[in-house]
């Protein structure tokens, strides 16, 4: 690969995926600490799937907010406000945590305040990237940017397991909120490339939001990505939000069963990183279809299987297919999408793609508290192959 498509040739791009990559550990420890300790307090699948909700549920209900915001104010310092809001939150629920303050409400609570913010972050955070490198480099920035999310999610979780059996998930909170630092002092540092369009003057921003999900609408591509996305995240990272009960309660090995299978999740999304980063000419529309039918398939299977090395084989195979129709459809999006709308297209994609993990991880959570969790999860697996078979026609060929 030549610097011509190489991200890595620009310092900003450099800089921002060092403080995006420090960040990406905080978040994985939060998230692995944040799962087990709602599972620790209740021992109730239904709660552990409110909480995983309260994570992605603010970007379904303010992501278009959010998105129009991206594309009307600076994104740097939104960036730099969000990330540094964060820091106080997660030093909030650290610090209550290790005073005993906590039971699941306040959990919750917190857990939502933190999920606004990180859903507010989404479509800044999407839209910054394309601003760093040239659209060329693009689809290299992305899958580099990928690899950093996925290699965090490997080492994040083996961190947050060793955190939490020696020092308790109250400093796996506080250790999140440090690691929001990174990001707010890398944002400081980098200069965004211009708009490929002057600025027009600004409408009323409903106005704009309607103008954003009309363009959506008329793009025959970027609404099949969409519907991709949805499905994807719907019934295949829902399910796998049930991850510390099927740890616990399946394979009775705790967090550092929790760990490790959260970790296989990342290591198979690093292979298509890196796979993307070399070259993304084979990722087609095609390929994500496919992608998207074998992850349905492979969720019934984890829903069926009682052993636990056998499961690390399946999750990390479904960080590959899932991976695909995630990284796939948002590197197709982004190199096709206007930079004038880039902001409430993205936050269409983070609503959708973090949204639907929010909805499926409640529906699996319910499902399972009523009639067990592997029957819940094998529903979702089914669900998932039998609605993206016909939903997935509707991408181009």
């Amino acid at each position: 690969m030549n610097a011509s498509t190489s991200a890595l040739s620009s310092k900003n791009y450099l800089v921002y995926l060092a403080g995006a990559t420090i960040s990406l550990h905080g978040l994985w420890i939060y998230r692995v600490a944040l799962g087990w300790y709602a599972w620790e307090l209740t021992h109730s699948e239904l709660w552990v799937g409110v909480v995983a909700a309260t994570q992605f549920a603010p970007a379904v209900i303010f992501g278009p907010i959010f998105g129009v915001l991206a594309d009307r104010f600076d994104r740097r310092a939104a960036s730099i406000l969000i990330n540094s809001v964060s820091v106080i939150n997660m030093l909030v629920l650290g610090l209550l945590t290790s005073l005993g303050y906590m039971d699941i409400r306040v959990l919750v609570l917190l857990s939502l305040m933190q999920g606004i913010l990180d859903g507010a972050h989404a479509p800044v955070r999407m839209s910054i990237v394309p601003n760093l490198v040239s659209r060329e480099q693009l689809p290299n920035a992305i899958a580099l940017t990928s690899i950093s999310f996925n290699m965090s999610r490997v080492i994040g979780p083996a961190i947050a397991g060793l955190i939490i059996a020696t020092s308790g998930v109250a400093t796996a909170f506080v250790v999140n909120g440090i690691s929001y630092i990174g990001m707010v002092i890398a944002v400081g540092l980098i200069k965004l490339n211009p708009s490929s369009k002057a600025d027009s003057s600004r409408k009323h921003p409903w106005a704009e939001l309607v103008d954003g999900a009309r363009y959506v609408f008329k793009n025959q591509t970027i609404r099949g990505l969409l519907l991709v996305a949805a499905l994807s995240s719907v019934f295949g990272r829902g399910a796998l939000e049930m991850l510390p009960v099927f740890a616990d309660d399946i394979y009775a090995g705790g967090p550092k069963a929790l760990a490790i299978l959260t970790s296989s999740i990342g290591g198979g999304a690093i292979l298509v990183g890196l796979a993307i980063s070399r070259g993304s000419a084979w990722l087609t529309h095609r390929t994500i279809r496919i992608g998207l039918v074998i992850s349905g398939l492979l969720v019934v299977v984890l829903g069926a299987i009682n052993n636990f090395h056998v499961a690390i084989a399946v999750v990390a195979s479904l960080g590959v297919s899932l991976s695909v129709c995630g990284i796939g459809s948002q590197i197709l999006i982004q190199t096709n999408v206007d930079d004038e709308v880039r902001g409430r297209v993205s936050s269409f994609w983070g609503m959708i793609a973090f949204g639907g993990t929010s909805l499926g991880s409640l529906l699996v959570g319910t499902a399972a508290h009523f009639w067990g969790l592997q029957y819940a999860v094998i529903g979702a697996g089914v669900l998932c192959t039998l609605f993206s078979l016909p939903g997935s026609r509707r991408l181009p060929a």
